[in-house]
């Protein structure tokens, strides 16, 4: 690192020294101007923009070989990235480096990729390649205009001070011409700039007003068919083993995606799916600027997005996959994250490498081609990807194929979770291998077969898969698609004309055949009966018929068993009736749905690179007016006291409010009672809601038989972010210190008060005595001290600016209050808070209370009035989260908590007896009463090869004795038996219980129904207007009572 730079408060490891040096690869490497006006020492030095060369020189540093490094050549092997003693990295080793490749050079992708790497391209996370000035991918781009772009998408940027989430809301379809023209109107054109340094900080200036919309993520590529060269649609990587092998087309990462852009359009900080390699190539238009991370800070910049956006890092581990965080290049280097940017033009290259973070923007319209690729460096990247867990449609690749096939010896241990292993960040690719070769060789021998076969169904004139037409392109057969399809329908139906005439004329043979053999029957039997007397005659003629209906009927059942797919609705039901269900809800014993991973011959996957999202519908700061029925809304439920109530009802469980005479033993029995509770901290208290009366802390006043956690060390709950944002602090946040490697904290009590705290959430050196250690509070003897913005007293107060108390849990909450010293806690200053927010009356004390205290938050949902103080929210159980920047906290009031309960339960209070509407398989809907109800639990989980499985019996969990212990935990790892005896490994999501019902109508007739997913429906005077339901299986019932 340089000497220059300031220390970083979480220092790695210092990197080992590179295979090749990159400073003999360097020559007249320019340097880049900064951001701000007055900068920050960071990675890159600055100089003066007076000095500087043109901005293209500036933006676009062109790295080449020394003339006495060995020149690539088709004779010339690449050398292998292992020589001995190898030069310690340059200083610049972190800079974007440029290639300009021969047209020689030019014509193996793989061999120039794996060059680049051995001169530490990949050092950066990004390189730029400019092709041979004679080399064009299109001949021209004339006749896109009337391509459609499906979903563009309106880009909408909130927050401030560097620090930024960005929503994608899809847009209407348009063309590339309707677009062009949007993108060069007034509204979204680029503005006037002197230079690229110009624009990149009004970009940063702008980036909140004016959404732009991108024509993002459209499948297809704009390369002639005759193009070879990194052509990117047909790149021939190890990527392609994902289709071949496990027959899987992923839109986007094993096929070309197309991007058109406009001004201010951008990609957010992101590595790539799977943490691939990209290619990104710019076709025309206006350029794109690009930063990036080196792969060896990569970890660096998601604890920093983690401590700034705690509020997406919990609902995700992998939530920068989202692509919607944006960090501006100050905030990296106030964190001292090394970072370099590079401008990319039109008819250029760009390179991302495995776990290399970038982002960027469009300087204007134009139009760019990307994909993912993938080398031998990358399957070790892949095996370690940390996936997105959120969402169900983010791409995830199988590595047991790359695994099985290029790193056999380490199949076994991997599959069973115990191939440990360190990334090496600073190692270049190697080109082949043993593996990869028997597997290549394997794969002509296949593909061979495979255009074999495609041939023979041309001629036939048979429907070809997808793999097949690829193999027949890459051999140059051109087919006119529409035609072949004409031609093929035609020809299948010639065939099903002739397999009906033939099926005709066999069983009018089958028939004939029956009918020869019931007459030779027929006169067997009379030939007997006619050997018979009359009393035989009389025995003989009925068992005959009967057997003769006892030999059909066995003919008949002897049918292929069916699948448990197609058993019959009378057979489903009999397993139902047969199962001893009873009214109390016991367990049904159903055939389970089959759950095998069925492989597919090709299976063509969605990758959304900017998924959907909604923005926010309110600022941090925002305070919505407060209406008058909002005050009605809820019963406190909280032990009041005040003037209104009688002598007789004031006790010491409301001594605690403000409008009492202070007592301090009431307070210290409250302290002691919060220490009992978890999380047994007064200030994580503000994200774990009292849920449980038996536990409320007004009536703990005898805590003898409680156990408090004094001296234990625990995860506090309150980010480091909640005490540092402010509208006025975009300081970088402080290392807390009091914070232990493991992420814990010491509780501490105090010898005073009883107050029992972790020594990071209160500020407290660990290093402290435990004996003896007073709180703020105490140690400055304020016996009676309240807090400034709320009506309670208790908990862990701290001094303000202007000499009076407050709650840390007040001050975190309430948007306008600031820690002065993030990491002692105090002073707080809380002159900022709006008379608005002091008007606010609190639903659950201003009615019992003479006089309005402190401020009060509201709840963060849409337009909602309904306002607390923080306390009283806390002990009514209102729920309040971790928050992303800007907004620190997130409430939800009981209203909409309940009103999403209700909804939820109203759907699923079904009970015996309780006449319904349902649908039967024809179409008709019927009056049913449920006369049975059972329930059984299955377990969602996800496979290595990236498919899910929502339907798991317990039992199938061979690692985990589920019957007994219950579920895994979230994300564990798990073995699975599949019901075709195969063993899996895969990883727990969740739990799913699934009711099912028996159901008579008016007609006497049982139905066996599985509970899936209602729609509210309300029925009048006709039953058959409804609104939209859904059914599973064979029959579903509406969530309506009658």
């Amino acid at each position: 690192m340089d000497p220059a730079l300031p220390p970083d408060p979480n220092p790695e490891p210092e990197p080992a020294p590179d295979v090749t040096s990159q400073a003999d690869a360097v020559q007249d490497f320019p340097v880049q101007s900064t951001l701000d006006s007055n900068p920050q020492p960071c990675l890159e030095p600055v100089s003066d923009p007076a000095q500087e060369p043109p901005a293209e020189q500036t933006l676009n540093p062109e790295i080449k070989p020394e003339p006495s490094a060995p020149e690539l050549t088709p004779e010339l092997p690449i050398p292998e990235p292992a020589p001995a003693p190898a030069p310690p990295p340059a200083a610049n080793s972190y800079k974007i480096m440029t290639f300009r490749p021969t047209m020689e050079e030019f014509k193996d992708f793989g061999k120039y990729i794996a060059y680049i790497e051995t001169q530490g391209a990949h050092r950066a996370g990004l390189a730029k390649v400019i092709p041979p000035k004679e080399w064009k991918p299109r001949r021209s781009y004339e006749t896109i205009e009337e391509m459609v772009i499906p979903a563009p998408i309106m880009q909408v940027v909130t927050g401030q001070s560097g620090l930024f989430t960005q929503y994608n809301i899809q847009k209407k379809s348009m063309t590339v011409g309707e677009y062009r023209k949007l993108a060069n109107s007034k509204k979204y054109c680029t503005p006037q700039h002197k230079d690229f340094d110009d624009l990149e900080r009004k970009y940063w200036k702008n980036l909140t007003f004016m959404s732009p919309i991108y024509g993002a993520d459209i499948s297809g590529s704009l390369y002639d068919p005759d193009i070879t060269e990194w052509n990117i649609g047909h790149l021939n990587t190890l990527l392609d083993m994902v289709e071949q092998e496990c027959g899987i087309v992923i839109e986007g990462v094993n096929t070309p995606y197309l991007y058109f852009g406009m001004w201010k359009t951008t990609f957010a900080w992101h590595t790539e799916d799977m943490d691939l390699y990209s290619i990104n190539y710019l076709h025309f238009g206006q350029p794109k600027s690009w930063y990036a991370i080196p792969p060896e800070h990569g970890k660096r910049l998601e604890r920093l997005a983690q401590g700034f956006f705690p509020g997406s890092s919990q609902g995700c581990d992998a939530f920068l996959r989202h692509k919607m965080t944006l960090l501006s290049p100050s905030i990296l280097k106030k964190y001292s994250i090394p970072f370099d940017r590079i401008t990319q033009e039109e008819g250029e290259f760009m390179i991302t490498f495995p776990y290399g973070y970038h982002a960027g923007f469009n300087h204007g319209f134009n139009c760019a081609e990307s994909t993912n690729f993938a080398t031998l460096r990358w399957v070790d990247y892949g095996k370690m990807a940390t996936l997105c867990s959120c969402r169900k449609d983010m791409v995830k690749i199988s590595m047991d194929v790359f695994v099985r096939c290029l790193q056999p010896d380490r199949y076994e241990l991997w599959k069973q979770g115990k191939d440990n292993m360190v990334l090496d960040h600073l190692k270049p690719t190697s080109l082949t291998s043993p593996e990869l070769e028997h597997w290549r060789k394997t794969r002509v021998t296949y593909r061979e077969k495979l255009l074999r076969r495609a041939q023979a169904r041309v001629k036939q004139f048979r429907r070809l898969k997808l793999e097949e037409v690829k193999v027949l392109t890459e051999e140059g057969v051109e087919l006119d698609m529409p035609e072949y399809l004409r031609k093929v329908e035609e020809r299948e139906e010639q065939r099903r004309q002739q397999r009906d005439e033939r099926m005709a004329r066999e069983a009018l043979l089958t028939l004939e055949a029956l009918e020869r053999e019931e007459q030779e029957q027929a006169e067997a039997e009379a030939a007997l009966r006619e050997g018979a007397g009359e009393d035989g005659k009389t025995d003989s003629q009925d068992p005959l018929p009967e057997n003769r209906e006892e030999e059909k009927k066995k003919k008949k059942k002897k049918k292929k068993p069916k699948h448990p797919d197609e058993l019959s609705f009378q057979q489903v039901f009999e397993q139902f009736a047969s199962s001893d269900v009873e009214s109390n809800g016991g367990a049904p014993d159903l055939q389970p749905s089959p759950f095998t991973k069925l492989k597919k011959k090709v299976e063509v996957k969605k990758s959304r690179r900017h998924p959907f999202s909604k923005p926010p519908m309110r600022s941090p700061h925002s305070i919505v007016k407060q209406e008058a029925s909002s005050d009605e809304e809820l019963y406190s439920g909280l032990p009041v006291g005040g003037g209104v109530q009688p002598e007789a009802k004031k006790s010491e469980e409301s001594a605690l409010w403000q409008n009492r005479l202070p007592n301090f033993l009431s307070e210290k029995q409250f302290n002691a009672a919060m220490a009992t509770i978890e999380p047994h901290c007064a200030v994580c208290t503000l994200f774990c809601p009292y849920t449980q009366p038996v536990k409320d802390p007004f009536h703990l006043s005898d805590t003898s038989g409680l156990v408090s956690r004094v001296g234990c060390r625990t995860r506090p709950l309150v980010p480091e972010m909640c005490f540092s944002a402010g509208a006025e602090n975009t300081e970088p946040l402080p290392s807390n210190s009091h914070i232990g490697d493991d992420g814990t904290s010491i509780l501490l009590s105090c010898g005073s008060c009883g107050l029992q705290v972790h020594a990071s959430c209160y500020g407290v050196n660990p290093d402290t005595k435990q004996e003896g250690w007073m709180c703020s509070r105490c140690t400055a003897a304020e016996w009676t001290a309240a807090c400034c913005l709320c009506s309670l007293r208790g908990g862990a107060l701290k001094k303000t600016t202007d000499d009076r108390w407050v709650h840390v849990i007040c001050a975190v909450a309430v948007a306008e209050a600031r820690f002065v010293n993030a990491v002692e806690r105090e002073p707080v200053d809380v002159t900022a808070v709006p008379d608005t927010r002091k008007s606010l009356k609190c639903v659950y004390c201003h009615k019992t209370t003479k006089q309005i205290f402190g401020a009060c938050i509201q709840c963060s949902l849409d337009n909602c009035s309904t306002s607390f103080h923080v306390t009283c929210a806390l002990l009514a159980g209102v729920v309040m989260k971790p928050a992303d920047w800007p907004y620190v906290v997130s409430v939800t009031c009981h209203k909409h908590k309940q009103t999403n309960q209700k909804v939820k339960n109203r759907s699923r209070e079904l009970s015996l007896g309780q006449e319904v509407i349902g649908r039967n398989s024809n179409g008709w809907f019927y009056r049913c009463t449920i006369t049975g109800i059972g329930t059984q639990n299955y377990y969602e989980v996800n496979f290595d090869d990236g498919s899910y499985c929502d339907n798991v019996f317990p039992e199938n969990l061979l690692s985990h004795d589920c019957l007994r212990n219950g579920p895994p935990e979230l994300g564990e790892f798990v073995v699975v038996k599949t019901i075709d005896g195969r063993v899996l490994n895969a990883s727990f999501i969740k739990e799913h219980v699934h009711r099912y019902y028996q159901v008579t109508t008016t007609s006497k007739i049982f139905i066996c129904i599985i509970y899936a997913s209602f729609y509210n429906s309300y029925i009048k005077s006709n039953p058959f207007q409804t609104k939209p339901f859904h059914y599973f299986l064979f029959y579903c019932l509406l969530s309506t009572v009658l």
